[in-house]
């Protein structure tokens, strides 16, 4: 807290600058099936986990469109059934599963993901730009380099307690959930394949970094920052000040 009080600002303290950023995923059934008898037509799956629903909640699931006049695009659009929540058998290509975008509130310094906890052979693999997508500033078609049949290819893939640390600034990661025959990566020599998702299989994933923030150089900046009041067993109530106020991964 002392750092905000200092005359020159954070960077007189040699303290890393810049908004903390935490967010915690959670991902059950790796079927991506809709049970209309719990969502009863109206998307809102209520009964059913975010994974599941026809719009997702968390507005994370996504694809990338694959044909047409929007192939490349980041689709986020729900469609009929399933949804983008795809399951998480990733088939001979290694390429299947549920496709996650996580969209930071600023530039994002480092990065890590961790998959926190997830069922045998269920991984995640961590990409800066997602298999197929559109990286061309002027939009035109130039497309991501796919994942391979033999599993190659930009990302960083982990197993259940396992972190991916990426130190570069970027705006969004992609997430891909997978499921695999066996937790090992190989077995005597040759690459696991694909498995079929269950109901039971949950996947926790949890994403922190540093934000890219400055507050206006020199002084205090007390007057602007969000507090909260502190009841105490005895005493007269007192304000906490916070660095941080309320947002997207952080508060």
């Amino acid at each position: 807290m002392a750092r905000n009080y200092i005359l020159g600002g954070m960077g007189a303290t040699q303290l890393q600058a810049g908004k903390p950023y935490f967010k915690r995923i959670i991902r059950i059934n790796g079927t991506s099936y809709i049970n209309a008898a719990l969502d009863a037509g109206d998307g809102a799956g209520q009964l059913d986990h975010p994974a599941n629903k026809i719009v997702r909640a968390d507005g994370l699931t996504c694809e990338i469109i694959t044909a047409g006049d929007d192939k490349g695009k980041i689709d986020f659009t729900p469609t009929a059934g399933a949804g983008k929540a795809k399951p998480w058998h990733a088939g001979l290509a290694h390429k299947d599963g549920e496709l996650l975008m996580v969209e930071f509130p600023t530039t994002l310094r480092s990065v890590q993901i961790q998959l926190e906890e997830a069922s045998v052979g269920v991984r995640a693999k961590i990409m800066l730009t997602a298999p197929g997508q559109n990286v061309k500033a002027d939009g035109t078609e130039t497309l991501a380099a796919p994942i391979n049949s033999d599993n190659t290819g930009s990302f960083i893939e982990i197993k259940s307690s396992e972190t991916a640390t990426i130190s570069s600034r970027t705006k969004v990661v992609f997430i891909l959930i997978q499921k695999y025959a066996a937790a090992n990566v190989f077995t005597n020599g040759s690459l696991n394949g694909g498995a079929n998702g269950t109901a039971t299989d949950v996947a926790s994933i949890l994403v922190t970094g540093v934000l890219d923030h400055e507050p206006t150089s020199g002084g205090s900046q007390a007057s602007n920052e969000p507090n909260s009041t502190i009841v105490p067993a005895t005493g007269p109530e007192r304000d906490l000040r916070k660095i941080w106020g309320k947002g997207d991964g952080v508060g």
